[in-house]
């Protein structure tokens, strides 16, 4: 809901996922189906080699390594994701390309390279790449670094380059974290749209069963979408391993067309 003259409501299914897993002794491939009850869409298909000492080539369809929020429903602590600014929520996608990880001790590096076309995009091939380096040397602490830069970028909010940072600490039955972006798009004009945002968030868990998160957002773009804030509260329940539920509630500020509105958001959500 933004303002009262934008209000709006629905039931139904937000997204029916499957995911198919295979493995073997050094080869393993995954197949992801989605569907929000109507088309059925291929969301990634991927095969992974593993080479030995801590190296593993993967090639597909793949969701890119950028981001502290995860893509599906299931990995959120809430039913809204932190950002929708030009620049910052494209951050995360799915492509087609390749990808080396490798891993000693306390240390991942991962490096992908792909075809980064978009459905704005002209061209026949979008050759784009990435880079993220994940730290967990410290007991309970987590720190990514990445960078992502396509310089063919044309089409409009095709990011052309980010840089996303994140941290996740856990303590008891705390976990806390923090991640800060900063992205440049194409305009489709020749131009470029800049927008960065971060997020703090906190997750308590009250017992087997329960738990409550509190986020905090904002980000900025330069185009007519402005600055955003949004303050988030979700506690959340699992009856079983397999059958979740979580409900919401997230207000804040926009600037859209150069107005500035109230956004009021609320949800309820069941995962299965």
């Amino acid at each position: 809901n933004t303002d009262s003259a934008a209000r709006t409501e629905s039931l139904g299914i937000d997204q029916i996922e499957v995911d198919l897993a295979f493995g073997g002794e050094s080869v393993s491939a995954e197949v992801h189906l989605e569907s929000d009850g109507g088309t059925v869409n291929l969301e990634q298909a991927f095969a992974s080699y593993d080479l030995g000492n801590g190296l593993t080539v993967s090639g597909g369809k793949m969701l890119n390594l950028l981001g502290f929020e995860s893509d599906e429903p299931t990995g959120l602590y809430q039913y809204s994701t932190a950002y929708y600014g030009v620049g910052v929520d494209r951050v995360q996608d799915y492509y087609d390309g390749i990808r080396a990880s490798f891993g000693i001790e306390d240390i991942a590096v991962g490096i992908s390279a792909y075809d980064a076309r978009s459905a704005n995009s002209t061209a026949d091939f979008d050759l784009a790449y990435e880079a993220q380096v994940i730290f967990s040397g410290i007991e309970n602490l987590t720190v990514a670094i990445g960078f992502a830069e396509n310089d063919s970028a044309e089409g409009l909010f095709d990011v052309s380059e980010a840089v996303n940072v994140w941290a996740s600490y856990e303590s008891g039955q705390m976990t806390v974290a923090a991640e800060y972006t900063d992205g440049e798009a194409s305009d489709n004009a020749g131009g470029t749209i800049s927008g960065d945002g971060y997020l703090l968030l906190a997750n308590y868990t009250i017992n087997d069963n329960a738990a409550i998160t509190v986020r905090y957002s904002e980000q900025d773009s330069s185009d007519l979408r402005g600055q955003t804030e949004l303050f988030t509260i979700s506690p959340s329940y699992s009856f079983t391993d397999n059958f979740g539920a979580l409900i919401e509630y997230s207000t804040g500020e926009a600037s859209l067309n150069g107005a500035t509105v109230d956004v009021d958001i609320f949800a309820i959500e069941t995962t299965f």
